[in-house]
């Protein structure tokens, strides 16, 4: 979609023609001063620009839009983008809100200020026609942690995603991490829902919201959780390094990594891996590529992801926590073929 902004410009118009010596030069002059508010022109330059991604001068992203379709859309201006004629307006959507616009940002009221307990609220999306995934990323997020890996008294849970999808429930500590929902064959309603319990804590939440189609450069293979494309980075359990940290019960996803030209297998180094038996019997507790399952109590190991096909690592857990294990967090690096 284009934003149009009108700007008006005045110049002077060239229409003032040389005159003649003599009483022809006299009669011009005269004509000239009679008509001299014809002789200045208004020139309206009509100046669009798409709506696209904007860096704020917040820090956050926003989308660039003019003045007048920033407040219309309840959006807060941050900053100016195309060469200063739109602003980059920041979008959030808070308690029981709804929003159609990509890049917003569901977040608590008034955000960072948590909100009194107990509540129950929602985000609601709508992304457009075509949208065939939504990424999810938690650039903050703190809430009352597990009990023996159960959320028991705080909760975040995605609703709206395609049949059979595995998406995790969330509680404690998850700043940083994000989630791929394939939506490609659900026709919603799409909700982001934090339920809060009467337990005392500092919460909050601030989560951008993506809207991905087919033909989308960070579009995802389908059933892919957690997608990484970047030759190095770094990837963990989900309420790793909590209060406290422990494994979340119930998780069943997969962690993926993109085709990179001229890399194929990936060594994953981890700096903390507990999770399951510590007799090589994984039972219900484990990562797992191709069938090769890693489980036990480490603070570190190493492991290596072959490149037969798509890469993945596909993350179980039961529903006991007992021996309230930590999870993991690693290191990874793409190995040149």
């Amino acid at each position: 979609m284009l934003s149009r902004v009108i700007v008006m410009v005045v110049t002077l118009a060239a229409a003032v023609t040389a005159a003649s010596v003599g009483e022809e030069a006299t009669a011009a002059a005269a004509a000239a001063e009679s008509n001299r508010d014809s002789k200045f022109l208004p020139v309206m330059q009509i100046i669009t620009f798409e709506n696209g991604p904007c860096e704020a001068s917040s820090g956050e992203h926003g989308t660039c839009y003019s003045q007048k379709e920033c407040d219309g859309l309840g959006g807060a201006a941050s900053g100016t983008c195309a060469n200063g004629f739109g602003v980059c307006c920041v979008l959030q959507v808070t308690c029981d809100g709804w929003s159609e616009q990509n890049g917003s940002y569901f977040v608590n009221h008034a955000y960072p200020p948590p909100p009194p307990p107990p509540r129950h609220v929602y985000g609601g999306i709508t992304p457009p026609t075509g949208t065939c995934q939504i990424l999810l990323e938690f650039e903050d997020f703190d809430m009352v942690g597990p009990l023996r890996g159960d959320c028991t008294n705080d909760t975040f849970v995605v609703l709206g995603a395609n049949q059979g999808s595995n998406i995790p429930t969330l509680c404690g500590i998850n700043t940083g991490q994000h989630m791929y929902l394939d939506i490609d064959n659900s026709d919603g309603p799409f909700k982001l829902v934090s339920t809060m319990s009467a337990f005392n804590y500092m919460r909050r939440w601030k989560i951008k919201v993506t809207f991905i189609d087919e033909k989308h450069p960070c579009k995802t293979p389908f059933r892919c959780l957690q997608y990484f494309t970047e030759p190095t980075g770094a990837f963990s359990s989900f309420n790793f390094g909590g209060s406290p940290s422990q494994m979340l019960n119930g998780q069943m996803y997969s962690i993926c990594f993109g085709y990179v030209p001229g890399y194929c297998d990936i060594g994953i180094n981890y700096n903390r891996y507990d999770l399951g038996n510590i007799n090589g019997d994984c039972g219900n507790d484990y990562t797992a590529n191709a069938g090769d399952k890693l489980c036990g109590d480490f603070l570190t190991t190493t492991s290596q992801l072959n490149a037969t096909g798509p890469i993945s690592l596909t993350v179980f857990t039961d529903d006991n926590n007992e021996r309230e294990e930590e999870g993991f967090s690693a290191a990874y690096m793409m190995m040149a073929c």
